[in-house]
């Protein structure tokens, strides 16, 4: 079953709350569907995390981005499964949940050549952004050799053919229960992209984890490189076929309808097999306009 709704009603979805309007559309999978009402009328377990597409961004325009860099050094870092992975954290209220937000896969290879990048990192701070303007307690946490490439278990395979590989999943899993054991709180993951990808596969491994939210995720990593014309992802594990595990009772998967990184059919096929809620904004690419309606 497909719903969209195209009035200005508020709808409150497992703590994100959502103004419907004529340039934003709600698709929900049958099975998921079957458990809206409930699902509006919960208790907000996120915290207060809302996402909203206010009035100026009715028109669907995208507001130019200022420039987004990182700092130069993380807050803190974490040690898991001989990696040092990078957190950052915000200055948000604590709630009934920790967020922890995952990136996308950076600068694997060089786009003249397609040869590995030596520096993976994303030079786009876009999900530490949205972290910052999450107003309850959340922490970015780098990726396996993002920020750190020349650390010793680091080699360019961990983000090309294996940047969801189980090596890279299982050190991001030791690592948000470092985090959700430092808290004492359930954690909520929120995955952008390739970091959507990783977002479902950690949700697998990692018990602390009950809710998952993607940003034009990667949650079929066979469909998108076929898609896109790329070679296969050989050592990397494919989020479609991992699915959830039934502790994630809430899934929102979030879409730009102009997303020609991770096409909007990458998260529907996804949402088909792996119930869940999935949200469309018409004229959202891969980065605009997210930051404008997170908060």
């Amino acid at each position: 079953m497909t719903t969209k709704t195209k009035d200005a009603r508020v709808s409150r979805i497992i703590g994100v709350r959502i103004l419907n309007s004529s340039c934003s559309d709600s698709s929900y999978s049958s099975a998921y569907n079957a458990n809206s009402a409930r699902a509006v009328n919960t208790t907000v377990v996120w915290g207060r995390l809302l996402v909203v597409v206010m009035a100026a961004v009715a028109l669907c325009g995208c507001v130019g981005n200022s420039p987004r860099s990182f700092p130069v050094s993380p807050d803190l870092w974490l040690e898991a499964e001989g990696f040092q992975l990078a957190v950052f954290e915000n200055s948000g209220h604590e709630n009934d949940a920790l967020h922890i937000y995952l990136d996308g896969d950076g600068r694997p290879v060089n786009e003249a050549d397609l040869a590995p990048n030596a520096d993976p990192t994303p030079d786009d701070a876009l999900v530490l952004e949205l972290m910052r303007l999450d107003p309850t307690k959340a922490a970015y946490l780098g990726r396996p050799c993002h920020f750190n490439p020349e650390a010793k278990p680091c080699h360019p395979g961990l983000w090309t053919g294996g940047r969801y590989s189980a090596v890279v999943v299982s050190a991001l899993c030791a690592a948000v229960e470092q985090l959700a054991e430092k808290t004492g709180m359930p954690v909520v993951l929120f995955g952008f992209s390739g970091g959507g990808a990783l977002a479902v596969l950690v949700a697998g491994c990692a018990p602390s984890v009950s809710e998952i939210v993607t940003i034009n995720g990667n949650l079929d990593t066979q469909l998108w490189v076929n898609m896109r014309g790329f070679l296969p992802l050989e050592e990397s594990l494919n989020p479609k076929d991992a699915g959830l595990p039934e502790r994630v009772t809430r899934r929102v998967y979030l879409v730009g309808e102009n997303d020609s990184v991770v096409p909007p059919l990458v998260s529907r096929r996804f949402s088909e097999s792996v119930p869940g809620q999935l949200i469309t904004w018409p004229d959202f690419t891969h980065t605009c306009c997210w930051t404008e309606v997170w908060e």
